[in-house]
């Protein structure tokens, strides 16, 4: 389905077990009580580890025949954005639309003028998400953080992944940033493909043609699974789809963030699946990290995790950027979810979220992988505990302001 390398996932050869069938036909009806969308079969999914991404995105846009959509928060010169240009550019002059979006803040900085007219120039539409207008902090907090790219409404990939030579290695070294991403074929992408029509719109493109749309007879077969889109506008649906996922695991919850700021009630959300018997372990950057106020923030949440029998690593080798969850070996949420308060409230974000144990089980091998590499931390010896109250009262503050900027 996709590259040679990595997992793939397809149509399982035998179907699940009762007790599978019976959770995941549970926890679909609860998400589709809590975010609308419940998880469908037909679908074909793929790990997609670092810098294998953009082989992954030249392959799959050498492959367009009509459409090409490419969201992405972060866009920076580089390698990796020549790679990308020169695909985009070669489908355009082909005669295929490709239609980019920019976030004007995560991509802020002198390089945003020449892209866009880099991208102009190769004949693509190219257009930024919510410039800001000071002084609204409304236009400041609501970005795009999705990253998503649709091709024929066919295929797509999302993930953590961003366009920054940051992200070309293989996340072992000190500027090969690790990331987590999946490829996706089935009824989600046209869930996708709908997320970036949405946000397409807002930035004044026009709506999508119905033929962008991919239709296909309903499968009954294949890998249960949804796109689930969130943002300021879709009543805290990346909280409410975080403490779904908690709440369902019995067994194991082992969940990477790259930005990690829960506040009391994740917590004790945590704490409580500890205290039911689970597993809980968490993975988060460690010495390297792009925002040092935020690893303060987040090692403001040890002692209280750690009192609850939550257990805890830093990555140490690069920046820890994945947003991967998995719950019990067959669970899992991949995307640009991220476990604090912006991303769970206010940005524009977006996940697949999937009942397979085949990918569950390989979530659950590489984040094994990425143990061997990182600190685990200690009651004894966790860091910040001497001002955990004060950055506790930041924590919470943080997300009583997203949930006011809703």
């Amino acid at each position: 389905m996709f590259g040679e390398e990595g997992h793939r996932e397809a149509t399982p050869a035998a179907g699940p077990s009762r007790e599978l069938s019976d959770a995941a036909r549970d926890f679909s009806s609860r998400l589709r009580a809590e975010v609308g969308v419940g998880l469908e079969p037909g679908h074909e999914l793929e790990l997609i580890e670092n810098g294998r991404v953009f082989d992954e995105m030249e392959r799959l846009i050498a492959q367009a025949r009509s459409t090409v959509h490419l969201a992405q928060y972060i866009w920076r010169p580089g390698e990796a954005s020549d790679r990308v240009l020169a695909a985009l550019s070669e489908r355009a002059r082909a005669g295929v639309v490709c239609r980019v979006l920019i976030d004007s803040v995560g991509s802020r900085g002198r390089f945003k003028p020449a892209l866009l007219a880099r991208l102009k120039a190769g004949g693509c539409q190219a257009r930024l998400f919510h410039p800001l207008i000071w002084p609204s902090l409304r236009t400041l907090t609501m970005r795009n953080h999705r990253k998503l790219l649709v091709v024929d409404g066919e295929v797509a990939l999302t993930g953590g992944w961003c366009i920054s030579d940051r992200w070309l290695g293989d996340g072992r070294s000190a500027r090969a940033w690790r990331d987590t991403n999946i490829g996706v074929r089935g009824p989600a992408v046209a869930q996708m493909q709908m997320a970036f029509e949405h946000t397409w719109i807002t930035a004044g493109g026009a709506w999508l043609s119905p033929r962008d749309f991919a239709a296909g007879p309903a499968a009954r077969q294949g890998i249960l699974a949804a796109f689930v889109p969130s943002d300021g506008r879709r009543e805290a649906a990346g909280e409410r789809l975080a403490h779904a996922f908690i709440a369902a695991a019995r067994r194991r919850l082992w969940m990477a963030s790259g930005y990690f700021v829960p506040d009391d009630r994740l917590v004790a959300a945590l704490g409580a699946r500890v205290a039911a018997g689970a597993d809980v372990r968490i993975l988060v950057p460690g010495p390297f990290h792009d925002l040092p106020l935020v690893r303060v923030v987040q090692r403001s949440s040890y002692p209280d995790l750690l009192e609850r029998g939550v257990r805890l690593w830093e990555y140490q080798p690069s920046m820890m950027h994945a947003k991967a969850f998995v719950a019990d070996g067959w669970l899992s949420i991949v995307g640009s979810l991220n476990l604090d308060p912006q991303s769970l409230n206010t940005l524009a974000e977006g996940s697949i979220v999937s009942a397979s144990p085949d990918l569950g089980a390989a979530l659950e091998r590489s984040f094994l992988a990425d143990l061997e590499h990182s600190r685990e931390l200690t009651s004894s010896g966790s860091p910040c505990s001497a001002f955990s109250w004060s950055t506790r009262v930041v924590r919470n503050a943080l997300y009583g302001l997203g949930r006011a900027l809703r």
